[in-house]
């Protein structure tokens, strides 16, 4: 068997993980820590993370996938048509019912006075619209732009993994990441405003790509022991930790704007890279044990839906002074309310989602690969012409 086919089980730790990103992505939008343009951005963190196991999740399938094709084991177009079947049963029913509701609330009371867009999230292009089109933040719907971006990388990955040879996946990766590293210090350089580096610069990309690169090369990794496994996730987390060190040595006065901003970028996420990497490589640690924590799994297991419903809730929902004085709320917990029942909220949403919907609906993934595979069975002799 290929090592890295040997890194296709469960992978423990991965819904804490997202549990923590979109606890970031909430205390930043929500609680008002890290600012949307400072240097350390917590939203950004969160939604990096999100980026980097998706990449490693589903580059990991793929490059699985196009194994299975140069071993005519395998059809690309059953591979195909299964990869578009999942994400589909994942992303769209819950995000189109939301958008249904959302233009009919819009329409009757929500905001009627903002532009929130609602075509563009249709279509999957709201970084665009927000970074080209608005060239700013639209408020309750600014966090579309993430998944505007996983749904692009999700149109492109699929044919350029699954039609190119297994053995130069890496190397494609590694080349985009280089080209999308350039394209961000220019943009920071050029004097890009920041709506459109935050949400269309293809660094985003360039993190789906290296958490495909970790996804192929941790199999190849576990085959030769941790010890060589390591050293390419210490080196890179080092090497991200001194260009962010180096840069703040250099400017200690600059947050945020230009291409010193744009080289923490990249310095932070190869160090979140290489965070996620150790985590990955040691599925036996104590850290690990505590990112599987019953309510953090669940957490992470419904991190989609609340992900969707935060944002949207009113920011004034629970901000009572007056009430909170009469009831002898002291002064310090006052502000803090009121972030904890949007929390609340957007997690009851997001478990009535899950179990009303997302769960139900992904138990049709299993008998519809399985229908799709018998339909598309492999033919060795049709399928040698795709290595």
């Amino acid at each position: 068997m290929n090592a890295a086919r040997a890194f296709q089980g469960h992978v423990k730790g991965l819904n804490g993980i997202r549990a923590l990103a979109v606890t970031l992505v909430f205390l930043a939008h929500k609680g008002h820590l890290g600012e949307v343009g400072e240097a350390l951005d917590l939203g950004k963190l969160g939604v990096w993370l999100f980026f980097l196991i998706s990449g490693f999740l589903i580059m990991g399938e793929l490059h699985r996938n196009r194994l299975r094709i140069e071993e005519a084991s395998a059809r690309r177009d059953a591979a195909l048509c299964v990869f578009y079947m999942k994400r589909a049963l994942r992303i769209f029913p819950v995000y189109y019912l939301l958008l249904a509701a959302l233009a009919i609330a819009h329409h009757l009371f929500y905001q009627r006075d903002v532009n929130l867009g609602l075509p563009w999230h249709v279509l999957y292009l709201s970084n665009y619209w927000i970074g080209f089109v608005q060239d700013g933040w639209p408020g309750t719907v600014s966090h579309f732009w993430s998944l505007a971006v996983e749904q692009q990388f999700y149109l492109v990955a699929p044919f350029v993994l699954l039609f190119s040879p297994a053995s130069r996946h890496v190397a494609l990766c590694a080349a985009f990441v280089i080209v999308a590293a350039v394209v961000h210090v220019a943009l920071g350089a050029g004097g890009a405003s920041e709506p459109l580096v935050y949400a269309c610069s293809p660094w985003n990309f360039a993190l789906l790509a290296l958490g495909g690169m970790g996804g192929i090369a941790c199999g190849r990794y576990r085959a030769v022991g941790f010890v060589a496994g390591a050293m390419p996730t210490l080196l890179t987390c080092a090497a991200g930790l001194v260009a962010v060190l180096a840069w703040r040595a250099a400017t200690p006065g600059v947050t945020a704007g230009g291409a010193p901003a744009s080289v923490v970028d990249i310095g932070l996420s190869f160090a979140l890279l290489g965070v996620f990497l150790w985590i990955v490589n040691r599925q036996n640690s104590r850290a690990v044990s505590m990112l599987e924590w019953r309510a953090l799994d669940y957490f992470g297991t419904v991190s989609y839906g609340f992900y969707l419903f935060h944002n949207l809730i009113p920011s004034k929902l629970g901000d009572a002074p007056h009430l909170y004085a009469r009831l002898h709320v002291p002064a310090t917990l006052q502000p803090v309310l009121p972030v904890v029942l949007q929390f609340l909220l957007a997690l009851l949403l997001a478990h009535l989602s899950w179990q009303l919907l997302e769960k139900r609906l992904l138990e049709l993934k299993k008998p519809l690969e399985a229908a799709i595979r018998r339909r598309l069975a492999a033919q060795p002799a049709a399928d040698l012409g795709a290595r």
